[in-house]
């Protein structure tokens, strides 16, 4: 499947952080991800505030991978 994109590419910010809302928050329905009036990044940030040290470092380390294989493209 497709990868998942890195967070620090303004052009994918609203996937990746829908993808990680998706991936790391609990949730039954689509609207328990983000309210009516937020944007994906909104919600992201927000859910960031308060979830878990386990989450951040899972979150973290995927950011690793995609910069471990650009420094051996390098």
């Amino acid at each position: 499947g497709p990868a998942i994109p890195q967070r620090n590419q303004d052009a994918v910010c609203a996937k990746y952080s829908r993808l990680m809302l998706i991936l790391f928050k609990p949730w039954r329905h689509a609207s328990d991800l983000r309210a009516h009036n937020q944007s994906w990044k909104e919600a992201f940030d927000l859910f960031c505030q308060h979830c878990s040290t386990n989450v951040i470092n899972k979150m973290d380390n995927m950011q690793i991978i995609h910069e471990c294989r650009e420094s051996s493209v390098d």
